[in-house]
């Protein structure tokens, strides 16, 4: 038989009364722990993102993007416009998925840094052109750029909505440093992809 020593009484006691408050204390430190994890209340709105390279296909709800080629130039035709400037033009290829009816690449966009630019909806492009389920179109988009605007990492967005919260969207990375520039580009005709 064991004979409690004088100080082990009190140290079973006050172990005792401590223990609820660290198991509060460890509950309110997990819960904040938890709170620092959890997404913003805006998240929910977040596009479902499908990333490719160029050349690389990729799909986001509705349609199917491959971009084929890219090409910095200081003009651009189709033969019957002709635009001087800093271009970008993307070639590539485009169909939806599931659904045609109103199915078209109402967004395609370049960000660079924080700015974002529209393609021209000059010329002949893929800009807001219906796409065909399951037969993939081939064409252009150019992007009109600021002189000093073909330097660092871009991103091409392609979407099937203007508004594409909480919608798919497909990203393009580019590394602009990679891109010679040439003196003119030819904007591709639209047709059927091979």
């Amino acid at each position: 038989m064991t004979v409690p020593t004088p100080g082990s009484d009190a140290r079973r006691r006050l172990v005792k009364a401590a223990a609820p408050w660290a198991l509060s204390i460890a509950l309110v430190v997990g819960a904040w722990g938890l709170t620092q994890l959890q997404k913003d209340e805006d998240a929910r709105y977040d596009p479902f993102v499908t990333h490719a390279e160029v050349g690389e296909h990729a799909e986001a709800r509705n349609i199917a993007v491959t971009v084929t080629d890219v090409h910095a130039a200081r003009a651009v035709s189709d033969g019957s416009w002709r635009a001087e400037g800093t271009w970008l033009v993307v070639d590539l290829d485009a169909a939806s998925t599931r659904d045609q009816s109103g199915a078209a690449l109402r967004v395609t966009d370049l960000r660079i840094g924080d700015r974002t630019y529209s393609a021209t909806e000059r010329g002949t492009s893929m800009v807001q052109l219906p796409l065909v389920t399951g037969v993939p179109q081939h064409g252009s988009i150019a992007f009109e750029l600021p002189e000093d605007a073909l330097t660092g990492s871009a991103m091409l967005v392609f979407a099937e909505n203007d508004d594409y919260a909480a919608d798919g969207i497909v990203e393009v990375s580019l590394d602009l440093d990679d891109i010679a520039v040439e003196r003119e580009v030819r904007l591709d005709e639209i047709g059927w992809a091979e």
